[in-house]
């Protein structure tokens, strides 16, 4: 699956996207990425799974539309 990424994420990625293939939930996500991308063990950044952002472990299909949200400021 394709997950896009926005903002301060992309310096640590260094795209703007990337492919997953081996995830099945968004805990499984998470857990992809603090293995590949120690900086983003302590993250904080939302998971928006088909343009909603998930508060808990949420199933992925290989379909899915997937990013990865850095902390919103202002006002």
């Amino acid at each position: 699956m394709k997950v896009k990424v926005f903002g301060q994420i992309v310096d640590i990625i260094g795209s703007n996207s990337f492919e997953v293939n081996e995830v099945t939930n968004t805990d499984g996500l998470k857990q992809y990425l603090q293995t590949k991308y120690p900086a983003l063990a302590n993250p904080k950044y939302a998971i928006a799974v088909n343009r909603n952002i998930i508060q808990s472990n949420t199933g992925l299909e290989q379909d899915a539309e997937v990013a990865l949200l850095p902390p919103f400021s202002g006002g």
